[in-house]
């Protein structure tokens, strides 16, 4: 069995590659670029909204839910700095690396045949994750098993469409450098939501974070 990680992406999204999708295979001319970043940019937009702002609904505490809202802000406010550092004006040949890695290394089919934004997981880390997921249910909570499975989600996620996918570009030694700097500041965040989504939550609620969440974990016969 083969684990993913991935989540369908929006229609937003799903217009813009499309939209790219045909610009490259139609060798159109035009600045390859602008579809590259325009993609780039809905693509961070869209994993923000599936691993963080779709939780704040499940925390029943308002007091929580408006700091979970200012966390999610800091994550985007990053992520956007982050981006227009590194995106910008290159020729076509220079961006196309970029867009393979999007098409073939950041989709996958699932079972029902829909394309997912996602990657395949590591041995490990599924299994790690598939322990953690398993570490809560109606009968039984295992709180720190189950954030060790969401901090190995989002690390993976991070370094994949963070520190992988910016070797796609080219970027000078001063630009590359922020990479690693920006993912911090990112990570921080997402373990700063998680520090405040977990503690203290009622046994429901973290069953309906697990299930939340689980739908994002694809097995596939290999």
């Amino acid at each position: 069995m083969t684990y993913y990680f991935g989540f369908i992406p929006s229609d937003k999204l799903k217009a813009l590659i499309m939209e790219a999708e045909q610009v490259v295979a139609s060798d159109e001319k035009v600045d390859y670029y602008l579809y590259r970043d325009a993609l780039t940019h809905q693509t961070a937009r869209d994993l923000i909204d599936n691993l963080l702002v779709g939780l704040v609904e499940i925390i029943p505490n308002p007091e929580r839910q408006a700091s979970m809202r200012k966390v999610v802000g800091t994550v985007e406010k990053a992520t956007d700095t982050l981006l227009n550092i590194l995106l910008g004006k290159e020729n076509n040949e220079e961006v196309l690396p970029s867009f393979h890695f999007l098409r073939d290394k950041a989709t996958f089919i699932d079972n029902e045949g829909e394309k997912r934004i996602g990657f395949k997981l590591s041995d490990a880390d599924a299994q790690t994750i598939e322990k953690g997921f398993a570490a809560i249910s109606p009968e039984h909570v295992d709180m720190k098993t189950f954030k060790t499975a969401l901090e190995t989600m989002n690390e993976e996620t991070l370094t994949h469409f963070i520190s992988r996918y910016a070797e796609t570009l080219k970027l000078g030694m001063i630009k590359r450098k922020s990479v690693p700097v920006a993912k911090a500041a990112i990570d921080k965040g997402m373990t700063m939501a998680l520090n405040k989504l977990l503690p203290d939550l009622p046994d429901a609620s973290l069953n309906r974070l697990a299930n939340y969440y689980r739908p994002f974990i694809v097995k596939k016969p290999e």
